[in-house]
């Protein structure tokens, strides 16, 4: 492997190897690296598989995993999308304005299908050529429905994926969040078949539906977000914070998206249950 290595013994007769890594080796950047030429080199069918005790999952992907297979059993099929969008995906075919203070931008796309990246640009000015990380999983769904329009009616699908907004108190200055998204598109809107999948996903986290102002559980009340119809929308009111909205697409959505047919969709915050 071209590593030079030389053995030391530290306090408490802990052993240890002390790795120079020669000019040749320039793709050696991080002590994993080295890890990983001792295991080629030792094979990795010869060491020993062991389940650590300490070992768990995170919280957030068991609960994300779980209201999966609820969907799933709904008769929901799951789509994963990309979480690169271009700016114009994101907020113009969504009706949305861009206030500058959400989306993660990346200055230097390769290609206009990808505009946001992981690369931050808080403060500055850019043109809507430029790429974005997603804010939402709407986009993607979306095209996913206009690439599937064909499909024969109807077409219920969803994700659980992350969306990344700006957040100054971040030291990358942003950060992630696990949403969780469905759309209905039929002959109908199935504007009653999603607010029936919200009850059940509320049913499966153990939270009751209360009045209005109570904060033991969750409530629904009239919202005007620009991406659904007016009149056909609601905010999902859970301990007094609004995490998700539901509604008719609009007509403009859904012609932005080349899709002929009426859909109904939701988005949920996953970690407000947590």
């Amino acid at each position: 492997m071209q590593l030079h290595a030389r053995h030391s013994i530290l306090e408490k007769n802990e052993n240890s190897f002390i790795i120079s890594v020669p000019p040749t080796r320039s793709d050696i950047l991080h002590p994993c690296d080295v890890a990983e030429d001792v295991a080629i080199a030792y094979g990795y069918n010869e060491i020993p598989k062991i389940r650590l005790p300490s070992l768990k999952p995170q919280s957030l992907n068991q609960f994300s995993d779980l209201l999966r297979s609820e969907i799933a059993m709904v008769g929901y099929t799951e789509v994963l999308t990309w979480i690169l969008c271009s700016h114009k995906e994101n907020f113009t075919m969504l009706n949305r304005i861009d206030n500058k203070s959400t989306a993660a931008i990346n200055g230097n796309p390769r290609s206009a299908d990808f505009e946001v990246l992981f690369f931050f640009h808080i403060g500055t000015y850019y043109d809507p050529s430029f790429l974005v990380v997603r804010t939402s999983l709407m986009p993607g769904i979306l095209k996913t429905v206009g690439h599937n329009k064909d499909h024969p009616k109807p077409i219920k699908i969803f994700e659980v994926g992350d969306v990344v907004l700006l957040n100054e108190t971040k030291d990358v200055g942003a950060s992630n969040c696990r949403h969780l998204a469905a759309l209905y598109c039929g002959a109908t809107s199935g504007f009653e078949l999603i607010h029936g999948l919200v009850d059940r996903i509320m049913e499966v986290t153990g939270t009751p539906f209360v009045s209005p102002g109570d904060e033991s559980g969750y409530y629904i009340q009239s919202s005007n977000e620009p991406e659904f119809l007016p009149g056909r929308q609601a905010s999902i009111i859970y301990k007094a914070k609004q995490i998700g909205t539901f509604g008719i697409v609009h007509p403009q959505v859904l012609d932005n998206f080349d899709i002929p047919d009426p859909c109904s969709f939701v988005e949920v915050n996953v970690e407000s249950f947590l």
